[in-house]
């Protein structure tokens, strides 16, 4: 009979060791905040280091994506950096820093080159110039962490350090969202930030016919590395909850700082395939300079948006107040799609091939400007036209700027006296995602 109850005691002991309860006592609970937080700062740190300039036209990626041999070390020598103390918060969560100076990553960055220069594809890299072309000496990061709970399951009660109140403590709305919610809806914010400033840099204009987005059009390799640049931006200012349950963050950048990246990568562009060179002497002419004549901002900033998943709500909806999107009926004028005809005719003394294209491209810049004539005129509501709408705010003006900048183009028509026919459209629903936030 002892024999049986002992077995039961272990068996009893073993199953509570197993259960989910007994895994995340509060001790426990810190240290996966805290290993999720530093992994995530990890990460963000990688971020701006490969986003770090060699030379002129070469950056840190660009090393790094030589071979894996040389990602894995620069891997390895993150996760040596200095990590801060956590801080935690009263939904579960962490929040670690790391950083390390400039002079710290130039001495690893060659000390691997030093090792593994034969697999750089006979590329040279000298690292002397990083401590004068990046500005920062101490790369800093903060990275964000929380529990793995079950959805629906509240944290246990914190215990040894002091918390801080949870950064959407006290707005209406959000009581019931859990640490991992309240992440993943600000990590949808900052890729949505991302993806904003995607097309605000794509739609600025160059001349009078040519935008940013014809750049990058020109090769994956260009989308690449202006897409990494973006994502190499930091967010400005903290995050902002609303009680309709969206977060918020702003992401901006120097407008002179995107025209020198810009240049640096059209640089590298026409250099970097020298059997194929001749193809990009076109962009030799191309001057980034003059999107200062079309936005004389000194900044472009950006918002973006994002919200928690359903899933990860420690109650339901009903029972903690009004958590459901609060999101605007969509107008009957943005289930439109407007469309425009523009015609051109070729400069006096040109012929053959070189006069249709002058006439195409004449065609296509009537085309654009009939168009943008009819999205200014389209009517928000009874008293107020885009146009009218536009001159309210910079911010609106370029929004309205990126929209039209993505018509689409059809193929020219050529007509028997040497002109040329060209349509665009453009779907106002794009119009209304960006203006929607304005008029809430």
């Amino acid at each position: 009979m002892k024999k049986l109850a002992s077995v039961l005691t272990l068996f009893a002991f073993a199953w509570v060791m197993a259960s989910p309860s007994w895994a995340l006592q509060p001790a426990q609970e810190k240290l996966l905040a805290k290993r999720a937080a530093v992994a995530d700062a990890y990460r963000n740190l990688a971020e701006r280091i490969k986003g770090l300039q060699i030379n002129a036209t070469t950056y840190v990626r660009d090393f790094v994506a030589e071979a894996d041999e040389i990602n894995t070390e620069l891997d390895t020598f993150i996760k040596g950096v200095r990590v801060g103390p956590p801080r935690y918060f009263e939904d579960g969560s962490a929040e670690v820093s790391v950083e390390v100076t400039l002079e710290e990553v130039v001495q690893q960055l060659q000390r691997v080159y030093t090792v593994y220069h034969h697999l750089c594809h006979d590329h040279v890299y000298s690292f002397d110039q990083m401590v004068t072309v990046n500005r920062q000496k101490v790369i800093r990061e903060t990275g964000h962490g929380a529990p793995r709970l079950n959805p629906g399951e509240a944290p246990l009660p914190p215990m040894g350090e002091s918390v801080s109140a949870v950064p959407s403590t006290g707005v209406p709305g959000w009581e019931s969202v859990t640490a991992q919610g309240r992440m993943m809806a600000e990590r949808a914010a900052k890729v949505d930030a991302y993806r904003n400033m995607a097309e605000r840099i794509k739609g600025l204009q160059i001349t009078a016919d040519t935008y940013v987005r014809d750049f990058v059009a020109e090769s994956d390799q260009v989308t690449t590395k202006v897409d990494t640049f973006i994502k190499g931006m930091r967010t400005a200012g903290p995050y902002r909850y609303l009680p309709d349950g969206t977060c918020q963050v702003d992401v901006e950048v120097a407008i002179q700082t995107v025209v020198k990246e810009l240049t640096t990568i059209r640089d590298w562009y026409i250099h970097y395939d020298p059997y194929h060179h001749w193809a990009h002497e076109h962009l030799r002419t191309t001057k980034f300079e003059e999107v200062l004549d079309f936005y004389p901002k000194k900044v472009i900033r950006v918002t973006g948006e994002g919200v928690p998943p359903e899933k990860y709500m420690t109650a339901p909806q009903e029972a903690q107040g009004p958590v459901a999107m609060v999101q605007p009926t969509t107008p009957e004028w943005a289930l439109q799609v407007v469309s425009a005809t523009g015609t051109g005719i070729p400069p006096e003394g040109q012929t053959g091939m070189e006069a249709k294209l002058a006439a195409a491209r004449a065609a296509e810049m009537d085309a654009k400007r009939n168009l943008a004539e009819m999205v200014y005129g389209v009517r928000i509501d009874s008293q107020t036209t885009v146009k009218d709408f536009t001159v309210q705010n910079d911010d609106i003006h370029a929004q309205v700027q990126t929209f039209l900048a993505g018509a689409q183009v059809s193929e020219p028509r050529y007509l028997e006296d040497g002109s040329a026919q060209v349509d665009v459209q453009l779907s106002l629903a794009g119009l209304w995602e960006k203006l929607r936030k304005y008029r809430m």
